[in-house]
């Protein structure tokens, strides 16, 4: 799998680990070199371009993470067992 990566508005590299669609929501999930940031930005199309914005609640993040959760519990428990 290749990692692309970003510059986010903190001025660091970041890479985008996965993506999560909600109906017809789009979400990218980021992660910095040391795994020590997770980010989770709404891909929006925008003149013709995708482009990340902020999410808009805390229940929009919550609701991405369990996204995210559910579609990795069994990579997760692989890993941890």
């Amino acid at each position: 799998m290749e990692l692309y990566s970003i510059q986010l508005e903190d001025g660091k590299d970041y890479y985008i680990i996965d993506t999560i669609v909600d109906g017809e929501d789009r979400y990218a999930v980021f992660a910095d070199e040391e795994n020590s940031n997770f980010l989770i930005r709404k891909v929006v199309f925008h003149e013709g371009e995708d482009c990340f914005t902020t999410l808009d609640s805390k229940d929009e993040y919550d609701k991405v993470m369990i996204l995210f959760l559910e579609k990795h519990k069994r990579e997760m428990s692989e890993n941890n067992g």
